[in-house]
């Protein structure tokens, strides 16, 4: 491929709800433009993106894939992203590369709940978009429904650049809005045709809101066309061309990625409207409210947003350039590791096809192979550069517990997760010793089972996951005085100490308390530290079930000794032996964790949800509105929480969406403590007998 300029690259990230057809429409546009021969379906596995273990399995994308290839004069750097919600981690790095977005429409099902999540995340990025309605060819397509539900998701800022004419078995053509010119599909082109009459008035309706949305993308525009209600062409297609690129307006562009009809007329407006790498602001600086600056010629500036080793068993990492030229045997400045690192060999990819480059230009996107310390959200750049803002994933709320299926391969699969951490930076592994487990935070089930597939697949390693357990903590209610006396006499030396222990409940999160108030030396001050010390092993394990005892003051005010018999270890046994009597006495409970939560969810199903969030024995703190969603926040036992992410999906039809985190710890209602009790002593034995 030539070496293209900043401005002829374009780089779009496709996204979308998962089964709008991205990935069919990504091969179409490589299949017109001559990339590919053939086009595969991700149906059957034999599609050229979605080449993984994973995707074919699935028949669906799981990855971001990367396809680089010429159009319209034009270098387009196309990245497919996975639509399913769990894998939005992969859209976001593809988001972070671009420069925009081509927004993925069923013609069929419209607007669906990832297409709205999609245009929220574009939102917070202020991505620029373009949006293709798809599928136009097949049955019950209603384009102008279609229309009006973009126009409530977007705030009416989707408009219609290309207007259908004809749907399902007679989609035949396009008509250009801005230029009152019509197009009849021809192979995998188009050639001129009258503009029907039946779509006249639509056509005009959408041309008065193009010149609108123009206009208001720029003060002298808009001056003029308050006056005037008109715009010349060319200042129309400016007033666009700035709309676009500042991400207020978002044209639509109807298409049939089966047939590859319109697009044709899609690669040339991407072509054409598309923002380059120079229109676009330049990534935000870690740190700083600052954005770096792009310059071709200047000192070089890399992100990493993707690493992979399924291409030919080896590592890349692929990089976008923000800035300077990135040549093959540069000696780099690995800004995050703050080190240095040498680009070897550098390639560009169509899926799984390499091609060498010399060079990865200031706005394009390559990969190296073989880098030595650069991962996923490193910078790349010359000894002064500026460190990336890291691409920030959502926080994995769907918890497993994982464990290896064979004892013997315990330490592999922690290394062996760690590996897929530098290629999916978007889950998390937590080693919880004191619940004897190690905890997989992931973004839902199919996330969990893509991991345990490439831990299967790359390092023939298998593991088996079950509940968490929650880490639970036992108090006392009330209070206890224990006198315990231990006495051993056996041959030669015996054993002997003496204790009076007052127990009582100190404040929430205080831990746990020892007060000496001995005096006259009814016990030695050297035993001291060893009633302390007893205590302190004894707290580990409560009397309940066996969890650690928290928030309880020990007073030791009276007790014994004898010259002879008494030791640091009898005191240490006596104190145990004290603590025990003295939690059984004193209205023992149990504390549970408790958790913050945070809910979004679209105003139809607040009902439910609050409904569940209290047969979870969950709180409702308070609502705020966010946009056409209410945030609910609530505080709800952590044992309540597990599969909860995947409950709210199904209940809001993958419309609703939490975070949580851990908040406090809370005594376990009456009602609810002895049954918890009686299976969590159940669970002990069952650890015990293993």
């Amino acid at each position: 491929m030539k070496q293209y300029q900043p401005a002829d690259i374009r780089n779009v990230v496709v996204v979308g709800h998962s089964g709008s057809g991205k990935t069919t429409l990504s091969e179409s546009m490589l299949y017109v433009a001559g990339a590919i021969s053939r086009k595969g379906k991700t149906g059957d596995g034999s599609s050229v993106l979605d080449h993984t273990a994973e995707e074919t399995k699935r028949k669906a994308g799981v990855y971001l894939s990367i396809a680089q290839f010429e159009a319209e004069k034009k270098k387009i750097n196309l990245l497919d992203a996975p639509g399913y919600a769990d894998f939005v981690g992969e859209a976001i790095a593809g988001i972070r590369a671009a420069d925009t977005a081509l927004l993925v429409v069923n013609g069929v099902a419209g607007v669906e709940p990832d297409t709205e999540r999609m245009l929220e995340i574009l939102d917070e990025r202020s991505k620029s978009r373009f949006i293709a309605v798809t599928m136009m060819d097949k049955e019950n397509v209603e384009f102008s429904k279609v229309m009006t539900e973009l126009e409530e998701s977007t705030d009416k800022r989707a408009v219609p650049l290309f207007y259908p004419i004809g749907s399902g078995a007679d989609f035949k053509g396009v008509v250009a809005v801005l230029d009152d010119e019509a197009f009849e599909f021809d192979g995998k082109g188009t050639k001129p045709c009258d503009v029907p009459g039946d779509v006249a008035a639509e056509v005009d309706d959408a041309k008065n809101k193009l010149v609108e949305l123009a206009a208001e993308a720029d003060d002298e525009l808009m001056e003029k066309y308050l006056e005037t209600f008109e715009l010349t062409h060319e200042e129309t297609v400016r007033g666009l061309r700035l709309g676009i690129t500042s991400g207020k307006l978002y044209p639509v562009i109807p298409v049939a990625g089966e047939t590859d009809q319109g697009v044709s007329v899609l690669l040339s407006v991407l072509g054409e409207f598309g923002p380059s790498p120079l229109d676009v602001p330049g990534p935000p600086i870690e740190g700083s409210d600052e954005l770096a600056e792009m310059k071709p010629d200047g000192e070089p500036l890399a992100l990493c947003f993707k690493a992979t080793t399924d291409l030919m068993a080896q590592k890349f990492d692929f990089i976008r350039v923000f800035s300077g030229n990135i040549k093959v045997g540069d000696d780099l400045h690995n800004v995050t590791k703050n080190a240095t690192e040498r680009m070897g060999q550098v390639y560009s990819f169509l899926a799984k096809d390499r091609s060498e480059m010399d060079s990865i230009v200031c706005g394009d996107i390559g990969a190296a192979a073989k880098l030595k310390i650069t991962e996923v959200n490193h910078t790349l750049g010359g000894k002064n550069s500026p460190e990336i803002h890291k691409i920030t994933f959502p926080y994995p709320v769907h918890e497993m517990a994982v464990a290896a299926s064979s004892k013997n391969d315990e330490d592999k699969v922690g290394s062996a997760f760690h590996k897929l951490m530098e290629e999916d930076p978007t889950f998390m592994l937590e080693g919880q010793p004191e619940l004897h487990q190690t905890v997989l935070r992931t973004y839902g089930d199919q996330h969990l089972d893509v991991l345990s597939d490439r831990l299967k697949r790359k390092y023939n390693l298998e593991v088996v996951t079950s509940k968490p357990k929650v880490p639970f903590r036992e108090t006392i209610r009330g209070t206890a005085d224990v006198q315990y006396r231990h006495k051993k006499q056996t041959g030669g030396s015996g054993q002997f100490a003496d204790v009076s222990i007052k127990f009582e409940p100190a404040g929430r999160g205080e831990g746990f308390d020892f007060v000496n108030e001995i005096s006259g030396g009814v016990i030695p001050s050297k035993f001291i530290p060893s009633v302390e010390k007893g205590l302190h092993d004894a707290i580990v394990e409560g009397v309940l079930a066996g969890y650690p005892v928290v928030d309880v003051r020990a007073r030791l005010h009276y007790g014994g000794f004898h010259a002879v018999d008494s030791s640091e270890m009898a005191f240490k046994i006596a104190s145990i032996q004290a603590f025990k009597k003295g939690m059984t006495d004193a209205d023992p409970v149990l504390l549970e964790p408790v958790w913050n939560v945070s809910i979004q969810v679209p105003e139809e199903y607040m009902g439910d949800v609050m409904g569940d969030i209290s047969s979870r024995r969950g709180k409702i703190a308070g609502m705020e509105p966010l946009g056409k969603y209410q945030v609910v926040k609530a505080t709800v036992p952590q044992i309540e929480l597990h599969r909860y992410s995947t409950t709210l999906r199904s209940m809001t039809q993958g419309r609703g969406r939490f975070e949580g985190k851990f908040s406090h710890y809370e005594e376990v209602p009456r009602d609810a403590a002895a049954k918890l009790i009686e299976e969590l002593r159940k669970e002990k034995e069952a650890m015990a007998h293993h």
